[in-house]
């Protein structure tokens, strides 16, 4: 069939319905043993149009009605309350306030490896290095953060292998790398009873002391908080920087006292002992470190534990 022919029986449809458009039929119900008229009323070809059109427009219309105020709306896919919207939006919230909260502990991760290698920047410097290249910043960062990282295990294995070595005693550091901090007066970390030592040699580089739930942890000298937050490993720690190089670790906590860029004077209390990470110990505890220039040594060699 070619297009001419569609194209004519469609003009003879069309004109089938123009012709009869307005022609009147009648309607009639009868009764079957009389054929008496019940029921008859006219109808044309416009009218049957103008009900049909308007009897679906209605039923669409009723259905939107009913949709929208009843709970059938809610099986509409995609559909929300303006509750749940909010809570998507506190939600939304919440995971910004993590991504800051991340972030801001990486740059504290970060200063922290940095000051262990005597490698921060001014920070005049570091603003103006900001300022003329975001992105060099963020390379030059990275490198100096893999420098520092690379030193710090290569001196610590010279450290292992020259231990190993020394017949004499292998729980202390060789005495041409032991720190000289012997005029600096340290304040006990907290009070218990010590359940493990330091020992270069199994890589324990702190000792473990031992009292119950809630015990007071102090800083052992006045200095700024560096990193407060947990770890799975450490649970809950607190890293202080001190004037001299020094920085102490506080692990395992039930809670902290201070938070990242908080000054703490000695003796102050900066967290309370508890159990969190995991270290194997069972019963509350803090795991103590001190470093002095990017060594490890034994807090016992410039503490007395009470």
């Amino acid at each position: 069939m070619g297009v001419k022919e569609l194209f004519g029986k469609g003009k003879q449809l069309f004109k089938s319905l123009s012709d009869n458009w307005k022609t009147h039929y009648r309607f009639t119900i009868k009764t079957e043993e009389n054929h008496a008229e019940k029921f008859s009323f006219i109808l044309t070809p416009k009218r049957i149009f103008v009900v049909v059109g308007s009897s679906a427009v209605g039923l669409i219309a009723l259905t939107a009605l009913i949709i929208s105020v009843t709970p059938l709306k809610y099986y509409i896919p995609g559909y929300t309350t303006r509750e749940e919207h909010q809570l998507y939006m506190q939600v939304a919230g919440q995971v910004d306030s993590l991504e800051l909260l991340l972030s801001q502990n990486q740059q504290y991760l970060d200063n922290f490896f940095l000051l262990l290698n005597e490698d921060i920047m001014d920070d005049e410097n570091h603003l103006a290095t900001e300022e003329t290249s975001e992105n060099q910043g963020i390379q030059e960062r990275n490198q100096r953060q893999k420098e520092a990282m690379n030193e710090i295990i290569d001196e610590a294995d010279l450290l292992l292998s020259e231990n190993v070595r020394s017949e004499e005693d292998n729980s202390k550091i060789p005495v041409s790398h032991r720190a000289n901090i012997s005029n600096i007066v340290l304040y006990p970390p907290t009070t218990g009873a010590i359940i493990r030592e330091f020992n270069l040699s199994s890589n324990t580089f702190g000792i473990d002391i031992r009292n119950v739930k809630n015990t007071l942890v102090t800083s052992v000298a006045e200095g700024i908080v560096i990193y407060a937050g947990f770890d799975p490993n450490s649970g809950n720690t607190l890293i202080i920087q001190h004037p001299g190089g020094i920085i102490s670790i506080y692990s395992h906590n039930e809670s902290l006292l201070k938070s990242a860029g908080s000054k703490v004077n000695m003796g102050e209390p900066v967290a309370k002992m508890g159990n969190s990470g995991n270290d194997g110990f069972k019963n509350p505890h803090l795991h103590f470190e001190l470093w002095y220039n990017g060594f490890p040594v034994n807090p016992l060699d410039y503490i007395v534990m009470n």
